[in-house]
C-alpha cells in the first residue's frame, strides 16, 4: 500500500471518529428532514481536521488557521424524496445564516471566501484545490434520492455557540428552519 493511500485512509478514519470527540463522546450527528431537504451534519474535532489538511499539503501554520477559524462540520445534504417525478431540492449556502450567541448575524464561509484567504496566505495550489473540493458546493440542486457530502465552514472561533438558519427551495416553494445551539469544536 502506498504512503499516499495510507495517509488518505488514516485521515478518513480520523474524520469519521471525530464526531464523538467533538461532541464529548456523543457521536449523534444533527439531522433535519423536512419539505424535501435531508441534512446530516456534525462538528469535526481539531486534531482530525489538522491531520486531514496536513495530509493534503497544507503547511502547518495554514492547517492551524483552519482549526482556529473555520468551525468545520462534516455534512451530507440531499433530497429526501424517493419517488420518480418528485420535486427537486435546491440548496444555496449563500442564503444560510449564522447567528453566534453575541447576536451578530453572519454568513457561512464558502469556497469563494476561502480562495482569497489561501491566495493571501500563499498556500500551495494543490492544497488550496484539495480544500476547495472538500467543501460543500455553494449551490446545488438535488433530484429525488440525490445527495452530496462535504465540509461546511462557519468562520467562527473554536468553542463558539451559534444558531444556523437554513433555507432551501423544493420545487417552486421556499422553506426554512433554524438549528439552535450548535457549537464549534474545541
Amino acid at each position: 500500500m502506498s504512503s499516499v493511500v495510507r495517509q488518505l485512509l488514516l485521515a478518513a478514519a480520523c474524520l469519521a471518529a471525530s464526531s464523538a470527540v467533538a461532541t464529548g463522546g456523543k457521536a449523534d450527528p444533527i439531522h433535519v428532514e423536512r419539505d424535501g431537504l435531508k441534512l446530516e451534519m456534525a462538528p469535526l474535532a481539531d486534531d482530525p481536521v489538522r491531520a486531514f489538511f496536513l495530509a493534503r499539503g497544507f503547511p502547518s501554520d495554514d492547517a492551524q488557521h483552519i482549526v482556529e477559524t473555520a468551525c468545520l462540520f462534516r455534512s451530507a445534504i440531499g433530497n429526501s424524496f424517493s419517488a420518480e417525478g418528485s420535486p427537486v431540492v435546491t440548496v444555496a449556502l449563500t442564503e444560510w445564516r449564522v447567528t453566534p450567541a453575541s447576536g451578530r448575524l453572519g454568513a457561512l464561509k464558502l469556497r469563494e471566501d476561502w480562495e482569497s484567504v489561501w491566495k493571501a496566505r500563499g498556500v500551495p495550489g494543490d492544497a488550496a484545490t484539495a480544500f476547495y473540493w472538500s467543501l460543500f458546493p455553494t449551490e446545488q440542486t438535488f433530484y429525488p434520492t440525490d445527495y452530496n457530502w462535504g465540509f461546511l465552514t462557519f468562520g467562527l472561533p473554536s468553542g463558539t455557540v451559534f444558531d444556523l438558519t437554513l433555507s432551501w427551495r423544493t420545487g417552486g416553494s421556499s422553506h426554512g428552519t433554524t438549528i439552535r445551539g450548535l457549537q464549534c469544536p474545541r
